[in-house]
């Protein structure tokens, strides 16, 4: 991590900040987000886990949408409509209401199909979690011991993203 930053990603280009929070070990950085692009039936999936909420809310407002092909006016524009939900998702934690609110104004670039920690993956709260599980032909809550099998599940089939727009390497 570079001398005054905060997350270990940032001043990296964006390929490289998605790559660093895609291999992160779950079981350390509990937080997780799955992004889709476009939205919301892309085929892009971007699986990424964080330390906190805050973190994974600069992610969304800071790398996504230029993993998504937003420059210029179009990234700053997206940047000053996104603040207030970001605010609210750093002060407020995550929940539904602010993931449609995000996806809103994110959209048709991209959006958030599932954000949680790593134990409302586990325990099926959501429809996506609840077919990761069906992958695993498990039933929620997974069991502790099958953890590492989920995990190279998710390893397997959500592998590092990459860019959505074109220019990504800044």
């Amino acid at each position: 991590m570079a001398i005054g930053t905060m997350f270990e990603w940032e001043g990296a280009a964006v390929d490289e900040a998605c790559r660093i929070v895609s291999g992160r070990d779950p079981r350390h950085y509990r937080i997780g987000l799955l992004t889709v692009g476009p939205w919301p039936d892309g085929p892009a999936c971007a699986l990424q886990w964080f330390v906190r909420h805050t973190e994974l809310a600069q992610f969304l407002l800071r790398v996504e949408p230029r993993r998504a092909g937003l420059r210029g006016a179009d990234f700053i524009g997206f940047k000053t409509a996104a603040m207030p939900v970001i605010t609210a998702m750093e002060v407020a934690g995550l929940n539904e209401d602010l993931r449609q609110q995000f996806n809103e104004i994110s959209a048709p670039g991209f959006g958030v199909h599932w954000w949680g920690s790593l134990e409302s993956l586990k325990s099926g709260e959501t429809a996506w979690p609840r077919a990761v599980l069906a992958k695993l032909q498990a039933t929620a809550p997974l069991p502790n011991a099958r953890t590492p099998e989920l995990l190279e599940l998710l390893r397997r089939d959500y592998p590092p993203p990459q860019a959505l727009g074109q220019g990504n390497a800044d």
